[in-house]
C-alpha cells in the first residue's frame, strides 16, 4: 500500500483522495503522518508531512503554499478532463502540463494574478505547444476562469 500515492498522482483534495483511494489508505496515511491536509480555497489538500517528505528523499521542513496547491489542483483537474476527451498527457509538473491530440499540443498553466500576460515556455516541449490555456481563480479582465492564447 503506497501511502504517498495521493501526492505522487495528485495533488488531491481530501474528498477526492477518499473517493479515489478509499478511506483505508487515506486514513492510514494521515494516522502515520505521511500526509497532512493544507487548507486552500478548494478545501483541504493532501501534501507530504515530515515523514512523507523523508520517504521521498526531501527535506522535512517544507509545506507547499496554498496558492501553489490550488494552481496545481486546477491544472490536474483540467488535464484529466482533457484526457477524457481524447488528449494524451505528455508531461505534468506542478501547475504546468503539456497535452497532445492529433498533432496539436496544448500547454496548461495555472497562474495567480493577471492571467492576461502570456506565460513564457520553460523548455522545448512547452515551446512546441500551439495553444496556451491559463487557468486561474481570479480572471478580473476576462470574467472567466480560463484564458486561451493561440
Amino acid at each position: 500500500m503506497d501511502l504517498l500515492a495521493p501526492w505522487r498522482e495528485g495533488p488531491y483534495t481530501l474528498q477526492e483522495a477518499l473517493e479515489r483511494y478509499g478511506e483505508a489508505l487515506v486514513g492510514e496515511a494521515l494516522r502515520q503522518r505521511v500526509l497532512k491536509p493544507v487548507m486552500t480555497r478548494l478545501g483541504p489538500v493532501l501534501v507530504p508531512a515530515a515523514k512523507g517528505r523523508k520517504r521521498l528523499g526531501l527535506t522535512r521542513y517544507y509545506t507547499p503554499r496554498a496558492g501553489a496547491l490550488e494552481m496545481a489542483l486546477l491544472v490536474r483537474r483540467h488535464a484529466e478532463a482533457m484526457e477524457r476527451e481524447g488528449w494524451r498527457m505528455l508531461r505534468r509538473e506542478g501547475s504546468r502540463a503539456v497535452l497532445e491530440r492529433e498533432g496539436e499540443r496544448v500547454l496548461l498553466v495555472g497562474k495567480r494574478g493577471d492571467p492576461t500576460k502570456r506565460p513564457a515556455p520553460r523548455d522545448e516541449l512547452e515551446a512546441s505547444a500551439g495553444r496556451v490555456i491559463v487557468l486561474t481563480h481570479e480572471a478580473p479582465k476576462r470574467g472567466g476562469t480560463e484564458v486561451v492564447y493561440v
